[in-house]
């Protein structure tokens, strides 16, 4: 069937019949349209436009590999175009749309952003993106050198207090993936902490909050399991001293009762005074 663009005369006509079959989401016959024109009129104002219009063709079709050679392809050709910040956001949509299924794709196109312009206006969503897709994929890590190069980059970014939150949070994951990384755990707390103290009111602070009571659980409960090893190699005044550091510095812990309770017992036997 002959294609009704081969009645249209003019450059314009074409082109609005192309973007027509663009939003009637013909897509494959809207893609042969844009070709058709950038082939009959190379250096003509419709050119550059129709290749964008061919990556969101593809986009819009799921095909996202082509989409954004598509939009690779624009910038190659019209180096210095005034389109540049045009298509970067239109590769971002690209890498968002991939972090559902293939983060690491995403995250080559979010590199590929920053690397071409790491100051324009989509840079630091695509920096705070590949943080977050290292986070989704376990990776905490990578995660936690995204998030820290992000707060280097742009530390007036409005993402900043988020980046806040996610640091500590990143290093309280990594942490669960070790044997008791205690170092990275008190990081992770007085990360929170931090937080809180630059977002008393933030989206994050009940969270933060809760995260760092459940850490306080966890250093308290190994500063009383070092009272017991010493109480166990016939130590009572050292274990005694990890047993009063633990009331005095986890009040609010099962873990400060059971150091008092070995207090009064040390105290009872005349271990300690």
């Amino acid at each position: 069937m002959e294609s009704p663009s081969a009645a249209i005369t003019t450059m314009e006509q074409r082109y609005k019949y192309a973007l027509s079959l663009l939003v009637e989401q013909k897509y494959t016959i809207a893609i042969k349209e844009f070709e058709s024109i950038i082939h009959t009129a190379p250096d003509s104002e419709y050119a550059e436009v129709s290749q964008i219009n061919i990556g969101r063709a593809y986009f819009l079709n799921g095909d996202y590999k082509r989409a954004l050679k598509a939009y690779e392809k624009v910038l190659e050709k019209y180096p210095g175009t005034k389109r540049t910040e045009e298509i970067l956001e239109r590769e971002y949509q690209v890498g968002i749309a991939q972090m559902d299924t293939n983060e690491e794709a995403a995250i080559k196109v979010f590199e590929k952003i920053i690397e071409k312009h790491h100051l324009g206006p989509v840079a630091p969503d695509a920096q705070i993106k590949i943080a977050d897709c290292y986070f989704k994929l376990s990776q905490y890590e990578e995660a936690l050198d995204a998030y820290e190069k992000f707060l280097e980059n742009y530390p007036k970014s409005e993402w900043v207090p988020y980046v806040q939150y996610q640091i500590p949070l990143s290093k309280v994951y990594h942490e669960k993936q070790q044997e008791r990384n205690y170092g990275l755990l008190i990081s992770a707390r007085e990360g929170f902490e931090e937080y809180l103290v630059s977002n008393p009111h933030g989206i994050h602070a009940e969270d933060a909050q809760r995260m760092i009571e459940e850490i306080r659980i966890v250093e308290a409960e190994r500063e009383f399991d070092i009272g017991e090893f010493y109480l166990r190699l016939k130590k009572p005044v050292s274990a005694a001293m990890y047993f009063e550091y633990v009331k005095a510095d986890f009040p609010d812990t099962i873990w400060a009762e059971r150091a008092n309770e070995r207090l009064e017992f040390l105290r009872m036997i005349e271990a300690i005074k």
